[in-house]
């Protein structure tokens, strides 16, 4: 018999031979099909009958009718084609029973498929029948395995990923991989199926055999790096892909992200040097350009963060982000009608509204009245009505970042007026407040927020550090502050206001702890200066102003840094 559904598929057009009957896509499927078989037909009829059913009912989404009209096609014909179109059907649907039936049929009707074969391992895994699964699988890997380069492992991982019980997946592949310990891509693609069944540590040893067999398993080392982030092992992480860098010392993917997890560690030095070799190796690769001036901008390097981005001009490249952070660099020059010039050349959607905001910020920090500041965002909120809000919370953070605390708090009375519940507002509201010494108004707003949402972290650890910080109601900061710890364990901030706490109840020990902690989190000036703080009242004094003249370097005009050499005359 002739291939039933050559030309045939659920989106296309249905004719009849001799028949021009016009179907409606869109009516409801009834009880008595709008296509009839001939009277007395022959069985080639009745089947593409069958199958014209089966195409109109997919083309109305009713996949369970088409399932089991192509069902019974493919039972009673020996078209391979048809028995195929039913057990891919049946997969989708995971009708796991139907889908095992059918996918013996195709692999029956078409014994050297491959997909035929693939379609019954995956059926007979869904179906709980791993032994029958194995040698078919065997069969999948080794024919898969003479053109992936990844001796078929790759296949079967992909099959393995489509089963819903992951344990029982990660055993079948565990056999695999057992049977072939020596092979570097059966390690590798046990790992990636232990991550997905929550084993990691598992997936951590196969990777570390698999990196044995071979250094240059480039993904390997990804997946190694994620799952060490993952469980916070940051160290780790970086000491591994610094491996991998030398292992593979071209690979693009591998130092980039070398290269960012530096930057995420706080060791600009040593990643600026790895994007100057990505530059070095690729002298037209933008997004090295793009990370160099980012780093040198970081570190207050403005004429050579200027010069990266202007390359990135003339050539054309990353124009928008370009554009922005020239900005951003004469607007830390105070240069703030050239920061306006460039933030108004930003151009697509992702960097145009952020590039407004900041021409608010350059309006506010130049002097500018608040009814300029305000008409500036008012135009915006106009032309965003759907971002209402967030253009308040802009508004008001361009005039805190102007120092103009009172007039921030004002811009935000203005909004909670019109949004009296967001939360956003409320919390924005609160850290002004207390800007402006007006403590009852945080406290008030930190606590409705956190009588709507009591696992606020945010809220509870701006409530606790606070009364730590400004008054003497230390062992409430410290409940507060425990809540927020219980819901953000490893947030930076939060831990910083966990040492600082102990540090006004008189435990130093524990508040270097937590500092030490947060400050290798985030080498943040605040945090910084508090932990310095503590060092230097525990008798610590060379430590405390080496890690304060880091920050100072890094942020010189930092508010608390400067506080604090006022404080102990460094």
């Amino acid at each position: 018999m002739n291939r039933l559904l050559k030309g045939l598929s659920f989106s296309g057009l249905l004719l009849l031979s001799g028949c021009a009957t016009v179907v409606d896509a869109q009516a409801p499927m009834e009880p008595e099909f709008l296509i009839h078989p001939v009277l007395q037909p022959s069985l080639r009829a009745e089947w593409m009958y069958q199958v014209l059913t089966a195409e109109l009912a997919g083309k109305r989404n009713q996949l369970d009718v088409a399932l089991d009209y192509y069902r019974k096609v493919a039972v009673a014909s020996a078209d391979p084609q048809i028995a195929e179109r039913a057990a891919m059907l049946a997969l989708l649907l995971k009708d796991h029973v139907t889908a095992l039936e059918l996918a013996k049929r195709w692999q029956t009707l078409a014994p050297a498929n491959d997909q035929a074969r693939q379609a019954l391992a995956l059926a007979l895994l869904r179906n709980g029948r791993v032994d029958e699964a194995a040698d078919y699988l065997e069969t999948v890997r080794k024919l898969a395995g003479k053109n992936d380069k990844q001796e078929g492992y790759a296949t079967l991982a992909s099959l393995f990923t489509q089963v819903d019980d992951k344990p029982a997946a990660l055993r079948v592949m565990g056999q695999f991989r057992d049977r072939n310990p020596r092979s570097a891509f059966a390690q590798y693609y046990y790992a990636m199926l232990a991550v997905a069944a929550g084993e990691r540590d598992q997936a951590l040893t196969s990777l570390d055999r698999a990196l044995a067999r071979d250094p240059k398993l480039a993904a390997a080392h990804l997946l190694r790096t994620r799952i060490l982030l993952d469980q916070d092992n940051r160290e780790a992480a970086l000491v591994g892909l610094g491996k991998a860098v030398a292992a593979l010392p071209r690979d693009r993917n591998l130092r980039m992200s070398y290269a960012k997890l530096l930057i995420e560690s706080g060791q600009l030095d040593k990643a600026r040097r790895e994007f100057a070799t990505l530059l070095n190796q690729n002298p037209k690769d933008a997004d090295s350009v793009y990370a160099l001036g980012l780093l040198a901008a970081e570190i207050r390097q403005f004429d050579l963060a200027e010069s990266y981005f202007l390359d990135l001009v003339k050539r054309s490249a990353r124009l928008a982000d370009a554009y922005f952070e020239l900005g951003r660099i004469e607007e830390q020059r105070g240069n703030y009608a050239k920061a306006r010039e460039w933030y108004e050349r930003v151009a697509g959607e992702d960097r145009t509204l952020n590039a407004r905001m900041r021409i608010g910020v350059t309006l506010a920090k130049a002097g500018a009245s608040i009814a300029v500041v305000s008409q500036h965002f008012d135009t915006m909120r106009r032309a965003n009505p759907q971002n209402s809000i967030i253009l308040y919370l802009a508004e008001a953070e361009a005039l805190r970042e102007a120092e103009r605390f009172q007039e921030a708090f004002a811009t935000l009375e203005r909004a909670l007026q019109l949004y009296e519940s967001d939360k956003d507002l409320l919390y924005a509201r609160a850290l002004l407040a207390e800007r402006i010494d007006r403590l009852d108004v945080l406290e008030r707003d930190l606590r409705v927020i956190i009588a709507a949402d009591p696992k606020n972290g945010q809220a509870l650890n701006a409530l606790g550090y606070t009364l730590a910080d400004r008054t003497d109601r230390y062992p409430e900061a410290l409940g507060y502050i425990e809540q927020a710890l219980v819901v953000l364990p490893n947030d930076a901030a939060v831990l910083d206001s966990m040492g600082w706490v102990q540090y006004r109840l008189g435990d130093y020990p524990k508040a270097l702890d937590y500092l030490r902690r947060a400050y290798q989190a985030n080498p943040d000036a605040e945090i910084a200066a508090h932990l310095s703080e503590v060092l230097w009242v525990s008798g610590q004094r060379e430590e405390a102003k080496k890690i304060w003249r880091e920050a100072k370097r890094k942020t010189p005009d930092s508010h608390p840094l400067r506080q604090l050499q006022e404080r102990f005359s460094w």
